[in-house]
């Protein structure tokens, strides 16, 4: 069966029957147009194929930026790529060139990583003296939702920023570093939890003041029950 398809209304009746086309239905959600719905009772589940979306029209004004346009320094983190995708070069503006604070929506494998980088690139260009970096002067701070996607993020940033001689380390529940090694590394990859902690110590006071760069994965779960830790944790950087 196909699934109705177009804006909601706010006289429509939908009965929730705990399937997911009753939810979506329920929550005033629209699937959209083509998406169809088979039911195998006998093995009771169902379903729901949605068909892709067509990509959105360039816009005159669009363009692929190209990885040449970043500095020499920056380049290395780059190795392999020719340029970067359409979300990645909207981006490239304000994430590389402004500093400024941004919010990235994409869809998973939309390149939403390529968006940290520059963001991380920006900042190391900021303490760059005469092609030396003064790495006493910043720290970076990788926000992951949980412990297994801060190894995964550890081990693809410490891949790519290694070739700037940047340190990349974990900083989680199961990973503890001496004060040693979180002086010596520039970008630290943190649980919501750690990062709470951490920033409560008055101990760790020197360290919270060196952060230069916040990036928060996964910022949606502001909604969610972390979400307080999320928000305790952006005031006190920002205190």
């Amino acid at each position: 069966a196909e699934l109705a398809a177009g804006p909601t209304t706010s006289n429509r009746q939908t009965t929730f029957d705990g399937s997911v086309a009753g939810f979506a239905g329920a929550q005033g959600i629209v699937l959209p147009e083509g998406t169809k719905r088979t039911v195998h009772k006998k093995d009771g589940y169902e379903e729901i194929n949605v068909p892709p979306q067509k990509a959105a029209l360039k816009k005159s004004t669009e363009r692929l930026v190209a990885v040449t346009e970043f500095s020499e320094f920056c380049q290395p983190a780059f190795e392999g790529m020719a340029s970067l995708n359409r979300v990645q070069s909207i981006v490239f503006p304000v994430g590389y060139k402004s500093g400024n604070n941004m919010l990235v929506c994409a869809p998973t494998g939309a390149g939403k990583t390529e968006c940290a980088m520059m963001t991380v690139l920006h900042q190391l260009e900021q303490h760059l003296d005469r092609g030396v970096l003064r790495s006493d002067e910043f720290k970076i701070v990788y926000v992951a939702p949980m412990k297994a996607l801060a190894a995964e993020v550890t081990e693809k940033f410490s891949k790519r920023l290694s070739r700037l001689g940047l340190v990349v380390k974990e900083l989680t529940g199961d990973m503890q570093l001496s004060r040693r090694e979180i002086t010596d590394t520039h970008m630290l990859v943190v649980t919501p939890e750690k990062w709470d902690v951490m920033t409560r110590k008055s101990s760790d006071a020197a360290l919270t003041s060196l952060v230069k760069l916040l990036i928060i994965d996964e910022i949606h779960l502001l909604n969610e029950d972390r979400g307080a830790v999320l928000e305790a944790i952006v005031a006190r950087t920002l205190r």
